[in-house]
This record gives C-alpha cells, sequence and structure tokens, in this order.
C-alpha cells in the first residue's frame, strides 16, 4: 500500500525547503471579551457556544470546526498538526477557525475565549505577528475585547496579561542534545523570561530533538521587543548547535555517522517502532544530511515527523498495528 502523506500535512508546511535548524515559527495572541465569564468558568455549555457564534460572525472568511462535532481521531489530528493544543480538547463547548492552508487558526474557548495563530516555515516572527494581529483588528472591529490601559490585554493566566502575545520558534537541536547541553540553555534563557519546551508547548514531551523556545512573560514589554529579543535568544541557541555540529564532524565524527548510519539503517529497514524511537532515528538521519554524511531525495523531516504520528494511522481499513504502519512509511519515504 503506497501512503500518501502529504495527505496529512498542512499546505504551509510543503512548499518550502527545509533548513539544518529553524523548523517553523509561530506567533500567538490570546484575547478575552467582555461581558463574558471566562471558559474555564462557563456555568453551561451554552456560554460557550454564544462565543463561537459571535467570534465566527466575526471572522466569516474562515471555516469553522466544531470540536463536540468531531471524533477523538479529528481532534487528535489536529493537535498534530498544531492547528489546536491539547487543552482545547478538554473544553465541552470549543471550537476552531482555519484559513485554506492552515497557517492561520484561531481557538475558541481553550483557556482565553480567543487564541490567533499564525504559523509558517520560512516567514519571521514580525511577518506572522503582522497576520495574527491582522485577525485581531478584525475582531476588534465588531467584538469588545477585554482591555486595560495600564495592564494592556486582560487574560485568564496572569502570565499573558500586557501584550497577551506568545512569540515561538520551532528548532531541530541535535547537537546540543547530543552533547547534554539543553538544561544548561534552559536555565540560562529562563532568566531572561524565555523558556525552552517540547514541541506541543507547556508539559509536552520532547521527540526527535526538536523544541520550541518562546517568551515567558508578556506584561512591560512590547510586542517588537519581544520579538527582537527571542531572535536573539534564538539565534545564539542556533550558534551553539552549529559549533556542536563543527565539534562533532572534526573530533568525533566515526561516532557520529556511526549513530547516523545506524539510525538510517533501522529506518530502512524496520517492521515495527514506536513513535518515540522512529523521531530519534528521523532526527539522526536529518542531522548526517545536514553534515553531508548521506544523500536522500525528498527527505522531509518535518512532514515526517507529522505523519508517523498515531492519529494518521488509525485510518487504513487492515490488521496491521500502529507500530506496523508506522515502519511503512518510513521505510517508503526514506531511499
Amino acid at each position: 500500500m503506497t501512503h500518501n502523506i502529504h495527505d496529512n500535512i498542512s499546505q504551509w508546511m510543503k512548499s518550502n525547503e527545509e533548513t539544518p535548524i529553524v523548523m517553523s515559527s509561530r506567533i500567538r495572541l490570546a484575547r478575552n471579551l467582555e461581558n463574558h465569564v471566562h471558559p474555564l468558568m462557563y456555568a453551561t455549555e451554552n456560554d460557550g457556544f454564544r462565543v463561537i457564534n459571535e467570534v465566527q460572525d466575526a471572522l466569516p472568511n474562515f471555516e469553522l470546526m466544531r470540536l463536540d462535532q468531531m471524533d477523538q481521531q479529528s481532534k487528535m489530528k489536529m493537535v498534530a498538526k498544531h492547528l489546536i493544543s491539547p487543552e482545547l480538547i478538554k473544553q465541552p463547548a470549543a471550537a476552531v477557525l482555519v484559513n485554506d492552508d492552515e497557517s492561520l487558526s484561531v481557538m475558541i474557548n481553550e483557556e482565553d475565549h480567543i487564541r490567533i495563530q499564525a504559523m509558517g516555515t520560512d516567514t519571521t516572527l514580525q511577518a506572522l505577528y503582522n497576520q495574527a494581529s491582522s485577525i485581531d483588528d478584525e475582531l476588534d472591529r465588531s467584538l469588545d475585547i477585554s482591555y486595560d490601559e495600564q495592564l494592556g490585554y486582560l487574560t485568564t493566566c496572569p502570565t499573558n496579561i500586557g501584550t497577551g502575545m506568545r512569540a515561538s520558534v520551532m528548532l531541530h537541536l541535535p547537537g546540543l542534545s547530543i552533547m547534554k547541553r539543553m538544561t544548561r540553555i534552559a536555565q540560562t534563557i529562563n532568566r531572561f523570561g524565555y523558556t525552552i519546551r517540547g514541541i506541543y508547548g507547556e508539559g509536552s514531551q520532547v521527540y526527535g530533538h526538536t523544541y520550541q523556545v518562546s517568551n515567558q512573560l508578556t506584561l512591560g514589554k512590547s510586542e517588537l521587543e519581544i520579538i527582537e529579543t527571542l531572535t536573539e535568544v534564538v539565534n545564539q541557541i542556533i550558534h551553539e548547535e552549529k559549533q556542536i555540529r563543527q565539534k562533532l564532524d572534526t573530533y568525533n565524527q566515526l561516532e557520529t555517522q556511526d549513530r547516523v548510519f545506524r539510525s538510517l539503517g533501522i529506518l530502512q529497514n524496520c517492521r515495527m517502532i514506536t513513535m518515540e524511537e522512529a523521531s530519534y532515528r528521523l532526527s539522526e538521519v536529518k542531522l548526517g544530511i545536514d553534515l553531508n554524511y548521506i544523500e536522500l531525495q525528498n527527505f522531509k523531516f518535518n512532514e515526517l515527523m507529522v505523519a508517523i504520528q498515531t492519529p494518521f494511522l488509525l485510518d487504513e481499513e487492515d490488521d496491521k498495528s500502529v507500530k506496523e504502519k508506522r515502519a511503512d512509511i518510513l521505510r517508503e519515504h526514506i531511499k
């Protein structure tokens, strides 16, 4: 059976060449509505559905998907594509508005009434902010957004008060991970109000040496200041990753090549494999490609990391286990 993984990938992830370290960037804006209790305090589901209707009316050009009308597998697919958060699934009256290429989404009734997301692979944080801000302006024209002249945007969580903005960059950091430098880096940037998390944010697991670097606080700084400082932090992490890769290639080349080719052999020949192992094997193969140890046609790390997740492997009507289907996809696409 041929597996067309592109059917499971958001359009914005498909179109560009992958870079060695930066996987994607995201801007998220948290907003709340006046005269509505916060989502976690709704007395009934109807309170949430009223908010959904108001936000949908304000953004008529987006497609609305109500989570109460979706099965669990469909919801988990949307989590895998970063269109919604795992927390949104837990809400009884939740929805998401999505544009055509799925680069823009608006979660409704997560922790806040509204969470605007703009995502891209080769787009600057400033450009993504401009896209998210445009949606924010559109909402502001027809909705009464909670705002305080001194504090800024009012949010459920105190750490989001102010700009209500979370800027984040997804990085592939196998060198720093292999050399066990990530704890030190996390401690260092934490002192400046920035944090490193797993690919799905706070509390999520790290897969395939990929990390999300983002700001923690939004009060007392402008959007531009947050973006500029995060960019500096990310550039420093990228610099350190490049240095480590150079050292691995210069002083530990045989061990690094052995690691890469072992992972390549497993991915090309496995018959069963877990998500965790597959992600780390893919990471090491990508490292080998970036260091010019191997050349693979059409190897797409970002796309494969999405396509091998469990929700996308439950569609096929056969008796194979998820681990078997994952192995089939990897053998088919890594040649």
